[in-house]
């Protein structure tokens, strides 16, 4: 295995990537609570993702560069870091971000989840199972045995964290450093709205 290959398989961003063919539609129910994407569907959605947000990861604001550009309304929030971080309920706070997450889908069987440079998967926030992290993934095509993933939280922590519907019409995203999140599309954004408080999301207005 070349090292090309191995760092597509840490889960490195598919630049080189020639065709990003959009996945097939799985229309049956997800019974786990989270499928790691596989390769092609890996480089799809990350392309989907620069061309609907216009992510740029190093985007410095002090240069009046932005890490997202949208074409469309975009809700903006500043985190309450003492609320977030020192907590005692952030299971209960997790609970919310799912609930809102399970209304926003509809009748959809899945949602990603995606870190950026890391594993990304399919997500049913509707399945409750409790899992401890990291979980190891066998994968003999990896440079050994398989790899260690861990699911992104909702909150800014160390990494790009974005949580989208599977056809992109809606979409939550985190800034690890500035301690922003954006919010886009409908009926998300008004959940968002109703529980900003509760979730310690301050407004910053349109973005």
């Amino acid at each position: 295995m070349g090292l090309f290959d191995f760092l597509k398989k840490k889960g490195q961003k598919k630049e080189t990537l020639e065709t990003k063919k959009a996945p097939k539609i799985d229309t049956e129910p997800q019974l786990d609570l989270w499928v790691v994407l596989k390769d092609d569907e890996y480089g799809y959605v990350w392309d989907k993702v620069d061309k609907k947000c216009r992510f740029r990861a190093y985007a410095n604001p002090n240069r009046g560069e932005f890490p997202f550009k949208f074409k469309e309304p975009v809700d903006y929030y500043d985190i309450r870091g003492p609320l977030v971080f020192n907590s005692d309920n952030d299971e209960s706070l997790n609970e919310v971000f799912k609930s809102v997450f399970v209304e926003s889908m509809g009748s959809d069987n899945y949602m990603y989840a995606l870190d950026w440079h890391h594993t990304c998967f399919r997500y049913n926030p509707r399945i409750n199972t409790i899992i401890e992290y990291p979980v190891w993934i066998d994968d003999n095509s990896y440079g050994g045995s398989g790899y260690n993933v861990y699911f992104p939280d909702f909150y800014p922590n160390g990494d790009y964290y974005f949580f989208i519907a599977k056809d992109f019409r809606w979409g939550y995203l985190t800034h690890p450093w500035q301690m922003k999140v954006w919010v886009w599309g409908e009926p998300l954004m008004r959940l968002f709205k109703e529980k900003s408080r509760l979730l310690g999301l301050v407004p910053l207005g349109k973005y």
